[in-house]
């Protein structure tokens, strides 16, 4: 039998107790409102950045001209902008981050039979078939910061590669799942300066 001693003592242990998730209790209120406070803030922050031309992008309908290697491209900025933070996209930006020439057309020194299948990917999901011309896909892919068409090149099954087909068509935003893939980036690298680095 539990003495009444050891029952006053119990009581005033779980008394104690009481008083500690109370204070607990107060200190988590606390630290959720702060973290309420700072999220509302963050929200206003972020919404007041995001409002700047420098990130609003013009009409979707509007056409941006571009000057690939010497070659003249012209595509709307809604399918310039399916990778919202490629370098194509910036050019489609109220302000862009990135000058266009004095006749309003965007110049990049790059090879503008690659850059064909860049538009024909961001309008349609195609992808060329062939193995060098998708290894040379891929570093245009990194240039222009248009990681969607990087993964859809890296997940693309070895067993298309082969195909007769003239274009491999991928769904959005590229992730196929298929065998070992020459293209495909180990899980623990990085690139850098154009070339794969292990770690």
């Amino acid at each position: 039998m539990i003495s009444e001693l050891d029952l006053k003592s119990l009581w005033k242990e779980l008394d104690e107790y009481e008083v500690e998730m109370e204070k607990e209790t107060r200190s988590l209120q606390e630290v959720w409102v702060k973290i309420a406070q700072i999220k509302s803030t963050n929200e206003s922050e972020i919404t007041s950045i995001m409002s700047k031309d420098e990130f609003i992008f013009r009409e979707a309908e509007t056409s941006i001209g571009l000057n690939i290697g010497g070659q003249l491209f012209e595509a709307d900025v809604l399918t310039l902008t399916r990778d919202p933070y490629s370098i194509l996209a910036a050019c489609c930006r109220v302000k862009p981050i990135v000058e266009p020439g004095t006749d309003g057309v965007f110049y990049f020194d790059r090879d503008w039979w690659l850059f064909r299948h860049i538009l024909a990917f961001l309008r349609s999901s195609a992808l060329p078939n062939e193995l060098e011309t998708l290894k040379e896909l891929y570093v245009e892919a990194s240039y222009y910061r248009l990681e969607s068409l990087q993964r859809a090149i890296e997940n693309i099954p070895v067993d298309q590669l082969a195909s007769n087909s003239p274009h491999i068509t991928v769904t959005w935003p590229g992730l196929m799942d298929g065998g070992p893939n020459p293209l495909r980036r180990p899980p623990n690298s990085f690139v850098k300066s154009g070339s794969l680095h292990q770690v």
